[in-house]
């Protein structure tokens, strides 16, 4: 089977080298998509003879994965494996998190890093990244320990029916999608080291982050699942309404006024907005 490895790249002049020389031994092919970098990220990765797609301009971490996958299957791969540019994960342990796949166990093997961290990660960043993992296996009911991880390997048949949205990140995204496609999805501990250099590339800071990956997954739910996405609110909604409006004509039943205007329209709003939703529920699940 071949295997190709994708390294996203900015602006890592620094580690790229160290991390193209580690990951040659346990792959074919590797390709770096340098996200429009600003130093010499491009020419070591060429000097170390690996495969250069530059994009132009930077374009952000999910249409840069996304155009490397894309690359990668074009090129035959069986198995692609997606690992970091900036040296926190050890190449070494390719072998490791492939095994699943050839073994036809997973479909898609994240390497999960909380078991093994070889440096004290911020608590905040620890704290999200639990977080997420847990929303996530709430989402996919599958067996999710890491949902950040940025070194994962993919069968090459996720790709047919796996497909990446979000310009901003793709991790949570590419889980989502996968486990709802029925495609099984496995875990490999693996170490997980201090940057040597610099600092992250992707996160402004961990609550834009944080805002921008509950986007990306709502967006996935809601396509994926838009009866349920749709239809529980709508649900709410109207049974809020119809109980208020019990509420209402109790009274008039009772001292024969309505009174207070303002709810009754509350409950008008309430189950039109509710029945609007069910039927927007309807419609969406029929396109899906």
């Amino acid at each position: 089977m071949k295997t190709i490895a994708i390294i996203p790249a900015y602006n890592e002049e620094s580690t790229i080298g160290d991390v193209i020389k580690g990951t040659s031994q346990f792959v074919d092919e590797i390709l770096i998509i340098n996200d429009g970098s600003t130093d010499n990220t491009s020419d070591i990765a060429k000097s170390a003879d690996a495969i250069i797609i530059d994009n132009i301009v930077n374009r952000g971490l999910g249409k840069t994965i996304k155009r490397g996958y894309a690359e990668a299957v074009k090129r035959g791969a069986d198995i692609v494996v997606q690992i970091d540019a900036d040296g926190q994960y050890d190449p070494k342990e390719i072998p490791k998190l492939i095994q699943p796949i050839l073994d036809n166990k997973a479909d898609l093997v994240l390497g999960t890093r909380l078991e093994n961290l070889k440096y004290e990660m911020p608590w905040l960043k620890k704290q999200g990244n639990r977080a997420f993992t847990w929303l996530l296996r709430r989402l996919t009911g599958a067996d999710i320990k890491d949902g950040q991880t940025g070194f994962r390997a993919t069968r090459k048949e996720v790709f047919e029916t796996v497909e990446i949205q979000g310009d901003f990140t793709y991790t949570q995204e590419m889980i989502v999608k996968t486990a709802k496609e029925g495609w099984r999805i496995a875990n490999v501990p693996v170490n997980f080291y201090q940057r040597s250099a610099g600092e992250s590339r992707l996160m402004s800071s961990p609550l834009s982050y944080a805002w921008r990956a509950w986007i990306i997954i709502i967006r996935t739910i809601r396509d994926y699942d838009p009866l349920k996405f749709f239809g529980l609110p709508g649900i709410v909604l109207t049974i809020a309404g119809i109980f208020l409006g019990a509420a209402i004509l109790y009274k008039f039943a009772v001292i024969g006024i309505i009174g207070h205007t303002p709810a009754v329209i509350l409950t008008t709003l309430l189950i039109m907005s509710g029945i609007q939703l069910l039927f927007l529920a309807l419609m969406a699940d029929m396109r899906k």
